[in-house]
């Protein structure tokens, strides 16, 4: 059951590193300094729990750590805030969209 968690993470991660670097090429000059700023900050912080949780689960899969309890949280915890920082990123994009003119 634990080797599912890390196989899982070893093929989700390169997904969300994906989606990262896709979500950065898509420019808007419409958003402030802050906001911009702040998406700088969440892409670096999602790509260090992205690393965090690729490492960890290479190395299990690999059999050079084994599995317990702390690797288990370590792995869940960095994919879902990594998730989570995605999603706030998509949130952030469809609020700066251009709403049409109300009727």
């Amino acid at each position: 059951m634990n080797s599912l968690l890390y196989e899982g993470a070893l093929q989700v991660v390169p997904l969300l590193l994906i989606a990262l670097f896709l979500d950065r090429r898509i420019t808007n000059d419409a958003t402030t300094e802050r906001s911009r700023r702040l998406q700088r900050w969440s892409s670096k912080f999602s790509l260090v729990l992205n690393a965090v949780a690729f490492l960890v689960s290479l190395f299990i899969v690999a059999g050079v750590i084994s599995a317990s309890s702390l690797t288990v949280s370590v792995v869940i915890s960095a994919v879902a805030g990594s998730i989570g920082l995605l999603c706030g990123q998509i949130w952030q994009r469809i609020d700066e969209e251009p709403r049409a003119p109300s009727r």
